[in-house]
């Protein structure tokens, strides 16, 4: 019995030893990761594994609770200038014993006041596309590249993560292209989400809020909510809603991350204020009503990726100081094409190779009707357009012969004008002038056989 005692205080003080020695190991451990030598050790493997300079303000990190990051500024891959990401906090919140069983439980993953730049080469490359991949260096084999049994055994060793809480406060997203010109600015950003990785399957839910939304500098959306749903092939934005020019605007967007870079969107306006329109984007204001429209586009960057078709109808409006009217204006020597008030204004249109086709424009109003259809250039505002000038029935009975001749009289009495426009927006040509001039000399010829 006697010896049976002397191995049991051996056990426990072996027992004991070990707990000393682990608890001090974990003690010091802890230590370490708030040192100075562990940040250095840190922004050392960052860099070396993005391929890209990290810097961080303030760190405190805990082997039992997490990470808190301040001043984060994560920068460019080579042949990038300025940062990709800047911070003014990161958190990491997590649960250490899950771990045992092959489970990582996060209780908290955020970001608050992050600014986040996605730029553009001019071979077409995005900067986080470049990130991992080191100088000289092939691209890792993709996953269909392996061998069977390494890919099992990935897939055998993998762990399961749950991330309770994967948050966004005030954040602002740029895409810029590859000439610094902004394609995409969302501000305000703040995100709330759950995350899980199980199986290898991503799945996740949440919402989203943006206080602002600039596309391209020339269309903006406030006050936008939505949920969100993940996975790890695309990123859903469903039941999107917001304002647009005092409108509401309701739709969906999907951004594909797979396979490269892809965004699907479609969206719908209500009683947008057109003039707000044209105020926001800082332009001249041409045109007032009352905006209802839909568009579904697709693309992967700027204008020229773009493909889609919508629809836009404008009531009870006015066309003012619009190039191609003031020519016709001052061809036809009609003024109220200046300054054209109607009742509706339709317009139609498909986008694809940088070009936008307009197969139905319509505007009526109580005197006039201009329709036709056509092309515009998106990359120089050209255009390729047959139209028609329709008056009402009596209308050009106050104007000259010369003028009202130009126009073929319809069954119901209004007279009608075909013509080309070509040129561009600002500089528009039609083929009026040589028409009329024809029209005129051949009445004068008339006269003068009598």
């Amino acid at each position: 019995m006697k010896a049976v005692k002397v191995i049991l205080i051996v056990v426990a003080v072996l027992v004991a030893l070990v707990i000393l020695v682990v608890g001090a190991g974990i003690f010091f451990t802890d230590r370490y990761l708030q040192s100075p030598a562990f940040k250095e050790t840190v922004l050392k493997t960052a860099h070396d594994e993005l391929g890209a300079d990290v810097r961080i303000e303030e760190m405190h990190a805990s082997l039992f609770s997490g990470v808190e990051l301040r001043g984060v500024v994560v920068g460019n891959p080579a042949g990038f200038g300025g940062n990709l990401v800047t911070a003014e906090a990161f958190v990491l919140r997590y649960r250490l014993w899950p771990l045992l069983r092959r489970r990582v439980e996060i209780e908290q993953l955020s970001l608050d006041k992050p600014v986040i730049t996605l730029a553009r080469n001019d071979t077409g490359d995005w900067n986080y596309e470049k990130f991992g991949v080191k100088e000289g260096k092939a691209k890792p084999a993709t996953a269909t590249s392996q061998p069977a049994a390494t890919t099992k055994s990935a897939a055998a060793t993998s762990l399961d993560v749950v991330l309770s809480k994967l948050a966004i406060a005030r954040g602002s997203v740029s895409m810029v292209s590859e000439k610094n010109k902004p394609l995409v600015k969302l501000d305000g950003i703040n995100f709330s989400s759950s995350v899980s990785l199980l199986d290898n399957k991503l799945a996740g839910t949440g919402k989203a809020g943006i206080d602002k939304i600039n596309l391209a500098d020339a269309l903006f959306v406030e006050k936008v909510a939505t949920p969100v749903t993940f996975d790890a092939d695309q990123v859903k934005l469903t039941a999107l809603s917001g304002t647009l020019a005092k409108g509401a605007l309701a739709g969906d967007v999907a951004i594909k991350i797979s396979d490269g870079f892809q965004y699907i969107v479609n969206l719908q306006v209500k009683d947008g204020d057109v003039g707000t329109f044209f105020r926001d984007a800082g332009g001249k204001q041409v045109l007032s009503g009352t905006l209802k429209a839909n568009v579904a586009v697709a693309g992967t960057g700027g204008l020229p990726t773009i493909i889609g078709n919508g629809r836009a109808e404008i009531d009870d409006g006015k066309l003012m100081e619009i190039p191609l009217l003031n020519l016709l204006a001052t061809v036809l020597q009609i003024d109220m094409l200046h300054d054209l008030g109607f009742s509706e204004c339709v317009l139609e249109f498909s986008i694809s190779n940088n070009v936008m086709q307009t197969p139905v424009i319509r505007l009526t109003s109580p005197e006039i009707r201009i329709t036709g259809k056509g092309s515009i250039s998106l990359d120089d505002h050209s255009l390729r357009h047959n139209m028609t000038l329709t008056f009402t029935k009596g209308v050009l009975d106050r104007y000259p012969n010369e003028i009202r001749n130009v126009f073929t009289e319809q069954a119901d009495g209004s007279r009608a004008l075909d013509f080309k426009v070509t040129g561009t927006y600002d500089k528009p040509k039609t083929d009026l002038g040589k028409r009329i001039l024809k029209g005129i000399g051949q009445q004068l010829l008339q006269q003068l056989s009598k």
